[in-house]
């Protein structure tokens, strides 16, 4: 070969050097460029919200006194002798738990950390800890998780340092403590550190639901719970392919609501649906609601009732509150008035496999204030049974592939219902 010409070597450098400073201002995928890919997944505000006021008519509603037509809880009481809470995973700081069989699965702490347990064996280090970018002031922090029914993915709902709600995914490998680094599927801005939702949950479509709360403040001030063209204040349905872009798109049979609404919205108006189930008979939708001051709520969906507008804050379960009970708005199966220690539903799961033939065929719920198991049965009258079994703090509830029951205990981590004889 002939040795370069000095014009040709003088052409080549020229071409290396501008090919150079190119490179260096073409941004990395950890910095500009991430921030607008970022920005393709993000639901904000079109402006600021403001403070509420103390002066706002919902603000005042929300110091009211309930009306007498609430029904408080009065549930009937149940032996269960044959039925007993036994340590599973001891957890403070316990808020989710999923399962990958009978034995296998991960439990989540509030602060972002998440551990696996293998044969019911907690492993000892953390194979996820978002900590560091998590925010537990109030109603934030680590809220719900979700396996893929693939198994190759496990999703995580928190809010992350600057208090926006984050919907993540982790491939999971063959090594149940190989869990992949943070995939953003969802980003979502929050306007306060209350009502944050959290919940998730596949349906028998595979399509992913996640649940917002309406971003707090005494009566929804911002108004989101009637708002469509906003994530805040409903359960959204979504499919999702971590390993493409957008990592998640509206899912095909998604209601049509109107001009300007988010085509992710399957149910819309709810205040804080911090827990939601699927029955695995049915397919029906069990929306569990935490209300303002006066009732909790549950709700029962079933397929064809996409849309539906479950009426906050327009009402408070059946209670007028900043409009009228109407045809339009969906109203609750059941609801019971906040007294006797009881401020706060848990919801769970309607139980069809159940090893425990007392609880068959019923939904079983419990409140954060007061600790204790129940059950409810709508087809008869709307029953409730209270079971003599309590747990410090409860804020969720599992099932493992043999449909053993786990109560998740905020206070003390994971129990196990089982048989005591």
């Amino acid at each position: 070969m002939a040795p370069l010409s000095g014009t040709t070597r003088y052409i080549i450098l020229t071409f290396a050097i501008i090919a150079g400073i190119a490179i260096l201002q073409t941004p990395s995928s950890n910095s500009e460029g991430t921030g607008n890919r970022r920005d393709e997944i993000r639901w904000q505000p079109e402006t600021n919200p403001l403070i509420p006021s103390q002066d706002s008519k919902e603000f005042v509603l929300s110091n009211e006194p309930c009306p007498n037509d609430i029904p408080l809880l009065e549930p009937i009481s149940s032996p269960a002798e044959n039925l007993e809470l036994s340590v599973f995973v001891d957890l403070p700081g316990a808020i989710s738990i999923v399962f990958l069989d009978t034995g296998d699965g991960y439990v989540a702490e509030r602060t972002g950390l998440v551990y696996a347990f293998a044969s019911g064996e907690l492993v000892a280090k953390p194979v996820l800890d978002l900590s560091s970018n998590t925010s537990t002031e109030m109603d934030q922090g680590l809220l719900g998780m979700a396996v893929s029914p693939d198994a190759r993915w496990l999703y995580l709902n928190r809010t992350d340092s600057n208090g926006s709600s984050v919907l993540s995914a982790h491939s999971l490998g063959a090594d149940i403590i190989n869990v992949g680094p943070e995939i953003e599927i969802m980003v979502v801005d929050q306007p306060s550190a209350m009502h944050n939702g959290g919940d998730l949950a596949f349906d028998s479509h595979e399509n992913l639901l996640i649940s917002f709360g309406d971003g707090g403040g005494l009566g929804d001030p911002y108004g989101h719970g009637q708002n469509l063209s906003t994530p805040l204040g409903s359960i959204l349905r979504i499919s999702i392919d971590p390993e493409s872009w957008p990592p998640h798109r509206p899912s095909p049979g998604n209601p049509d609501l109107g001009p300007e609404s988010d085509p992710r919205i399957w149910v819309s108006g709810v205040r804080n649906p911090f827990r939601f189930s699927f029955d695995e008979v049915t397919g029906d939708l069990w929306v569990a609601d935490l209300g303002q001051q006066c009732a909790e709520e549950i709700t029962v969906l079933s397929p064809d009732e996409a849309g539906a507008n479950l009426g906050w804050n327009l009402v408070e379960g059946s209670r007028s509150f900043m409009g009228e009970p109407s045809k339009s708005l969906r109203a609750p199966n059941f609801e019971y008035r906040h007294g006797r220690g009881r401020c706060a539903i848990i919801g769970g799961f309607v139980l069809r496999n159940t090893p425990h033939q007392s609880l068959k065929d019923r939904y079983i719920f419990s409140d954060m204030c007061a600790g204790q198991l129940m059950t409810l049965d709508l087809g008869r009258k709307s029953e409730v049974t209270s079971l003599p079994l309590f747990v410090d703090q409860p804020v969720a509830f599992g099932r493992d592939s043999k449909d053993n029951l786990y109560v998740v205990d905020l206070a003390n981590g994971v129990w196990l219902l089982r048989n005591s004889k």
